[in-house]
């Protein structure tokens, strides 16, 4: 899983094997994935910080798309990813 969107009342996962949905909410996916490494960039996505590519402004690189972060979540967003590459180093 790359990352996961909410649209349109529907959950989007984006996998390496392509994009399904479900319905569900973000905030239940938060709660299961959090302890794999997931974090929240905005109320829309969930990204697997696995994947960041790069954080450039306020975009997240992953895998091909770049995903906006909001005022709200950046720093927290910020933090999980400077985390999670000092733990991964």
């Amino acid at each position: 899983i790359y990352y996961l969107e909410t649209h349109d009342r529907l959950l989007w996962y984006h996998t390496t094997k392509g994009e399904f949905s479900v319905r569900a909410s973000l905030a239940s996916a938060e709660k299961q994935l959090t302890q794999y490494h997931f974090s929240r960039c905005n109320q829309c996505y969930l990204v697997n910080l696995k994947y960041v590519k790069a954080v450039e402004n306020d975009f997240v690189h992953v895998n091909t798309d770049h995903l906006e972060i909001s005022r709200r979540q950046r720093a927290a967003f910020l933090t999980a990813v400077a985390s999670y590459i000092g733990g991964v180093l």
